[in-house]
């Protein structure tokens, strides 16, 4: 993987990772839960609407509402990007997650070894502040270059 010389940005980091030279960007889940969040969904509608509801009455609206929102979480998980920059983590969801890299003070990759097409890894970050935020990486690459920072931030944890 290529990866820039140090510039101001890079010198700035208080432990020893070299940023890629351009901009990683990947799909935050996979196909296959991908697929699996749109069938549920849909399965969902086609029982709803065999149950034979009124559609005016509150218990029709509850129920259309409900659904609603869960559509609008299948659709962020399937435009959901996340993004690993000279800069910061960055993650597109219902909001947007973003860490600099220079406030990383802890990095942890979640993972379930052989299910990672049914179960996105998670990234669990801490920033200085003590704040802890977590991203979905589907991407084989990606997870190599966080467990790159992983390394860095915790060889920076021993010599300090």
């Amino acid at each position: 993987m290529p990866h820039t010389t140090p510039s101001a940005q890079d010198a700035s980091l208080p432990y020893p990772y070299q940023p890629p030279s351009h901009p990683l960007s990947a799909s935050a889940f996979g196909p296959v839960f991908k697929a699996m969040a749109w069938f549920i969904l849909l399965a969902l509608m086609a029982w709803c609407w065999r149950l034979n509801i009124d559609w005016r009455s509150a218990q029709g609206t509850w129920l259309a509402v409900v659904w609603a929102m869960l559509a609008f979480m299948v659709w962020h998980i399937q435009r959901s990007r996340i993004v690993l920059d000279h800069l910061a983590i960055e993650q597109s969801w219902m909001w947007r997650r973003r860490v600099t890299l220079a406030e990383l003070a802890y990095l942890k990759i979640m993972r379930i070894r052989g299910l990672e097409h049914l179960v996105a890894p998670r990234i669990y970050v801490r920033n200085l502040g003590g704040k802890f935020t977590f991203f979905y990486c589907h991407d084989r690459a990606m997870l190599e270059e966080f467990t790159r920072i992983a390394q860095a931030l915790r060889q920076h944890e021993q010599r300090v």
